[in-house]
């Protein structure tokens, strides 16, 4: 991974980890963060999903994540809610397999599925927010990681 590759990514990221705050700043406590579609943080919306869907585009076994991500930012909750409902449960469900695979990271796991009893406790905002993050820190870790190693090889050539 490049410094220009690993910047885009970590820039992705981050807008990832600060649309959920964002949001909450300047809606508040709303019904789910698709719900910001019809506001004007409708653009940070489209602008940040496409971003993290072509992202995951690019990593390996986040295809299906991906494509479930772009097609509910296409159809939105207003127009189109149950479809946009199933895709987004979809895309939730199919972040899992992909860290799963990964053993050195599985642990990240535990805090992605307590986003489930968060979302029926507090409201699906709440619970989209901490998976949000807890995806969001997983990818960190990983490219860093990555960014780290290819760091480590040039230097040791």
């Amino acid at each position: 991974m490049d410094k220009r590759d690993f910047i885009y990514r970590l820039f992705v990221i981050i807008m990832g980890l600060l649309q959920p705050i964002i949001i909450l700043i300047v809606l508040g406590d709303i019904d789910s963060i698709s719900s910001s579609w019809n506001t004007v943080l409708q653009p940070l919306f489209i602008c940040v999903n496409a971003m993290t869907s072509y992202f995951f585009f690019s990593a390996h076994r986040w295809g299906m994540s991906s494509v479930l991500l772009l097609l509910l930012t296409a159809f939105s909750i207003e127009s189109f809610p149950i479809f946009h409902i199933i895709l987004a449960i979809g895309f939730f469900v199919t972040c899992v397999y992909p860290i799963y695979r990964l053993e050195r990271w599985r642990y990240y796991l535990i805090p992605y599925l307590f986003c489930i009893p968060i979302g029926l406790d507090y409201g699906l905002f709440w619970g989209e927010f901490w998976a949000i993050w807890v995806l969001c820190s997983y990818h960190a870790h990983i490219v860093i990681y990555m960014y780290k190693i290819g760091v480590n090889r040039r230097h040791s050539l």
